[in-house]
């Protein structure tokens, strides 16, 4: 039985967990192509480092990472996280990992960002989610800039990713205009 958090049309979102830290979760980390457009993936990660940084983000009440779960399968598939809250100018970042590559394309990460970032908005009484992209990673972007997502700023040629240095992109949204772009 699974213990949803937040739910969407094809996902749900729910608590991450110890019984996360799977064989699969790992490869994800370990995967260039999955963490190309990634902080993570820099260094070879074991199954105990897995375990560390979810029993860490599980305790740390200044994150909330959700692991996010395909409806039609039951299956992991990848994690979505708010965190760096600043409850005094009413903000968070925004981090999403969909590791799974099977689901690649099929909008889950624009479906988990549509949850997360509402949540942020209503439940939280956030003013504003921000985040940061690298520029090899044009799918995340595109996700970004179809929920209202407007630039705010680069880095350039700042992170070493996908063999090459490419700019790191600062995006932000605003409550209002997440409210006015998503009226029903």
């Amino acid at each position: 039985m699974m213990n949803t958090f937040l739910d969407g049309d094809s996902l749900a979102l729910r608590a991450i967990t110890m019984e996360d830290a799977s064989e699969e979760y790992l490869s994800w980390l370990n995967d260039p192509e999955t963490t190309k457009g990634l902080e993570t993936g820099k260094f070879p990660q074991t199954m105990d480092q897995l375990e560390s940084y979810i029993s860490a983000m599980m305790a740390d009440r200044g994150v909330i990472m959700l692991a996010i779960i395909e409806k039609s399968s039951g299956r992991h598939i990848g994690n979505i996280k708010l965190h760096n809250f600043d409850w005094i100018s009413r903000t968070g970042e925004l981090g999403i990992l969909i590791g799974n590559k099977s689901v690649w394309g099929k909008g889950y990460g624009h479906e988990s960002c549509k949850l997360i970032v509402a949540y942020a908005f209503d439940r939280l009484n956030l003013r504003k989610v921000w985040l940061a992209v690298y520029a090899n990673n044009p799918a995340a972007i595109h996700i970004y800039q179809k929920l209202g997502f407007e630039e705010e700023g680069k880095l350039k040629a700042h992170v070493f990713s996908g063999a090459a240095y490419v700019d790191k992109i600062f995006m932000g949204l605003f409550a209002q205009d997440y409210a006015s772009k998503n009226k029903a």
